[in-house]
């Protein structure tokens, strides 16, 4: 089991400066997520009981609760009825642990070097499965926005995404080609704290074979993406296919000091 006592100077620290704008809550999970990447507490090894995680954040139990479900979702740690909590001994299959300012750079760098078209933006019910990715009743109503990106005056890729309709909030067509989505939520007043991203593959079905200009059967770049805003809420919820051969996501590794070696442990 890792120590606590090392751990409370920095979660002060943490909680205190650069994630302060997070909920209390996101600020306890993305502590912990870190500290499980980083080998603070390796594959195997126990977490503290949920009473000493609460006293050395200064949270309730309800907020270090809702923390560790998230990561219990995520199959980063497992709850073991008469034992405690443990962090799971695979963490091959864990999303990785991004930037979100850094999707957000990518994203308008794509803007800048393209152009949307075939826009439609419309209030329907919401479907089951955005009904679901967004917390909401089923058939709720949600802003539908979708277009087609353009490269060099061909078609790269199709995205679709789901907003849920509220008070005073509207898009326009102009909004949409002017901004790419993300920098759109913000100036409609949505702050951002993070993302759920997952990027796989299919083939293009006869819809998206018609807006991509491409054959039944191609090659895509599916991407999921759920957006949460600052109270920890999903705000937007999409998918992007892109054609696989004008996608591309490049990625710096490198290895953590200590990380080397390490032997995970049994629970």
């Amino acid at each position: 089991m890792a120590r606590i006592g090392p751990i409370e100077a920095g979660a002060d620290a943490a909680i205190n400066g650069e994630l302060i704008r997070a909920p209390r809550y996101q600020q306890i999970y993305s502590l912990l997520r870190g500290w499980i990447f980083d080998g603070t507490f390796p594959p195997g090894s126990k977490l503290p009981a949920e009473t000493e995680l609460c006293e050395t954040f200064g949270v309730s139990k309800n907020t270090t609760s809702k923390a560790i479900d998230m990561l219990a979702v995520e199959k980063l740690l497992i709850r073991v009825r008469g034992k405690g909590t443990y962090v799971t001994e695979d963490l091959g299959d864990a999303p990785n642990f991004g930037d979100m300012e850094e999707l957000i750079r990518k994203t308008r760098r794509l803007a800048q070097k393209s152009s949307v078209r075939k826009v439609e933006i419309r209030e329907i019910a919401g479907e089951d499965e955005v009904c679901a990715d967004l917390d909401l009743a089923p058939r709720t109503p949600v802003y539908r926005i979708s277009f087609v990106r353009y490269m060099q005056n061909k078609p790269i890729g199709y995205c679709d995404y789901s907003v849920p309709v509220r008070s005073g909030l509207t898009f326009t067509v102009e909004d949409v080609k002017r901004n790419q989505m993300l920098s759109l939520l913000e100036t409609k007043g949505i702050r951002m704290s993070g993302a759920d991203q997952l990027i796989g593959a299919q083939i293009a079905d006869t819809t998206e074979a018609a807006l991509l200009a491409t054959a039944v059967g191609t090659p895509l770049v599916h991407i999921r993406l759920v957006v949460f805003n600052e109270a920890g809420k999903p705000a937007m919820t999409g998918i992007a296919s892109y054609l696989a051969d004008r996608y591309q996501h490049h990625v710096y590794l490198t290895r953590r000091p200590g990380r080397q070696g390490r032997t995970p442990r049994s629970l």
